[in-house]
């Protein structure tokens, strides 16, 4: 089935979804399976789905050893149920699904007691005692001889996948089941009307739907405030890099191999040593401050976007950041990784000696984390959600997201169904319309 241009004739909607990545294109897939005949729309400013954040990322899907079960409890709910769910999808449709594993090494001493964090966070978040496994720093040595650490926690689960490829393949089944894709559509205006909302877009195009759901990514903060809604947050953007390492010398190691995060407070990562689904292997991310959620090189268009940027309201949450002293040390030192491959290679180095700058043959793929920051400076741990009086908005979504999107977005629908919101649209009597079980699923945050 081929896009649709915007017509007046299918120029309104029941449910109109702002952002085609892997998170609105799911909720399409949802939505047009729960209910019937629902007129739904998907307006994306590219010229297709899963363009950005959706496939710019390394491919793992996580299982949720690392993940605080209090602080980020949807998130981790959200990787525990949605695994299973990749896994049946990949195979039915297939996409890569391959098992590569992640050991997270501790460099000193002092990190041993995150380790014991790991270890008792899985098993809180329903992860099985098989799945898992603490290695000492001979164990590791075993498994990698490469690998340098005091000690190590193994997940024998952690997946490979592409992304990209399962959010075009959403939006085809969402396509069969109704749902209009309207691409190069760039929301810039939101009028209320008597019910629902107007959206006018950058093309001229202007569609009217009675309910809106903000999938924006890296733009929903933005979508939001349009209508009033988060106001009191802001955003900052990250753009994450990676190096490609030479395939004569992907064998130093055979597992995603990451270190214990220095900095759980800001979203600063210490590079990977990352497993693609294909074999091939990539170094990072840092995680460089840059102006806009489409930054992939350099770091402001000019001058002028990075004053737009750091006055735009709220003023003051961005301005707070910027007088805390350890959030502009790990600036700069990103920045310094960004401009030096040497840099880069030292990070590794810390847990893979072996590693040489000349084995990097050419950049990676780069992507953007949009990271939400609250009125005291501070990073939003958790993805936010907020009702408009016609609208839904999801910000803040960030990693793990793509691994516990199909769960986190039958979780949404739910509370959309139970705060009266999607009265308008008919339920499907009978039939199973999707290989996922929805019930189950979203029963599944029962308690979080």
């Amino acid at each position: 089935m081929s896009d649709v241009i915007n017509t007046p004739e299918t120029d309104k909607f029941d449910v109109a979804i702002i952002g085609g990545g892997i998170l609105g294109t799911t909720l399409a897939y949802w939505l047009s399976s729960y209910f019937q005949n629902a007129k739904i729309a998907l307006l994306e400013k590219e010229n297709d789905v899963g363009l950005h954040t959706s496939s710019r990322n390394t491919g793992v899907v996580h299982r949720p050893f690392y993940l605080d079960p209090k602080e980020k409890k949807i998130f981790a709910r959200s990787a525990l149920l949605s695994y299973p769910l990749w896994r049946k999808y990949t195979q039915a449709k297939g996409i890569p699904w391959e098992k590569i594993g992640t050991i997270e090494v501790a460099i000193d001493k002092s990190q041993l007691q995150i380790l014991e964090k790991y270890r008792e966070w899985a098993f809180k978040n329903g992860m099985r005692e098989e799945e898992i496994d603490f290695l000492s720093q001979k164990t590791t040595q075993k498994i990698e001889p490469n690998v340098i650490c005091v000690s190590a926690f193994l997940c024998k689960t952690d997946v490979a996948t592409d992304f990209g490829l399962l959010t075009k393949s959403l939006k085809e089944d969402s396509q069969n089941k109704g749902v209009k894709f309207l691409m190069n559509s760039e929301v810039e205006v939101i009028k209320e009307a008597k019910n629902g909302l107007n959206l006018i877009c950058k093309n001229g195009a202007e569609i009217s739907t009675r309910y809106l759901i903000n999938c924006a990514g890296g733009n929903a903060t933005k979508i939001a405030h349009l209508l009033g809604v988060a106001r009191e947050f802001t955003d900052l953007n990250f753009r994450g890099e990676y190096w490609v390492v030479d395939p004569c010398r992907a064998n130093l190691a055979n597992h995603n191999i990451y270190s214990v995060p220095r900095h759980t407070d800001l979203p600063f990562l210490d590079p990977h040593w990352v497993v693609r689904w294909n074999g091939q292997v990539e170094i990072g991310p840092n995680a460089v401050p840059v102006i806009g959620p489409y930054t992939y090189e350099g770091f402001f268009d000019n001058i002028a976007a990075v004053f737009k940027k750091f006055f735009e309201y709220p003023r003051r949450n961005k301005l707070l950041l910027l007088f805390n002293p350890e959030f502009l040390r790990l600036a700069t030192e990103e920045w310094e990784g960004s401009l030096s491959k040497k840099a880069m290679v030292g990070r590794i180095q810390r847990f893979l000696p072996k590693i040489k700058t000349e084995f990097l043959i050419k950049r990676g793929l780069a992507g953007i984390r949009s990271s939400v920051i609250d009125k005291n400076g501070t990073f939003v741990k958790e993805a936010l959600e907020f009702f408009g009086p016609f609208s839904f908005h999801m910000i803040n979504f960030n990693s793990p997201g793509a691994t516990g999107v199909p769960a986190y977005t039958a979780y949404i629908m739910k509370k959309m169904i139970n705060s009266h919101k999607l009265e308008h649209l008919k339920k499907r009597k009978v039939g199973k319309e999707t290989m996922w079980d929805f019930s189950k699923i979203s029963d599944g945050f029962d308690g979080t």
